[in-house]
């Protein structure tokens, strides 16, 4: 089996952008989920922050043997992630899974790309 059921990553924080921007080169955080297994993944995701407290869960499925790319500035329920804000995540599964955190900084003319694995807790 690989994965685990519990991700963290400690550090978010999506750039403010300019929204007229095309979808993909809008600045954005995102967790990219691997479900290897045979069973579908209900992920659980609670946003901590440093000034006031948790909002959450948010939901989200991956299907068995797929991989799915959420953009954290697209979680709405029970409200939006807000730009410029610091946050840390975790990311609970009902089935071992993977993740990765990705940022796109686009605030600038040379666009910067971050990622790296989240830490299974």
């Amino acid at each position: 089996m690989l994965g685990h059921t519990r991700w963290i990553i400690p550090e978010g924080y999506i750039p403010p952008d300019d929204p007229s921007k095309s979808r993909p080169l809008v600045s954005h955080e995102a967790f990219c989920v691997l479900n290897a297994g045979d069973e579908e993944a209900d992920l659980s995701i609670m946003i901590y922050y440093g000034d006031r407290e948790p909002v959450g869960p948010y939901s989200a499925k991956v299907g068995a043997r797929r991989t799915v790319h959420f953009r954290f500035n697209d979680l709405n329920d029970p409200e939006p992630i807000p730009p410029g804000t610091d946050y840390a995540s975790v990311i609970t599964s009902t089935v071992p899974i993977v993740v990765q955190h990705t940022r796109l900084d686009s605030r600038s003319g040379s666009i910067a790309l971050m990622t790296t694995v989240a830490y299974p807790g």
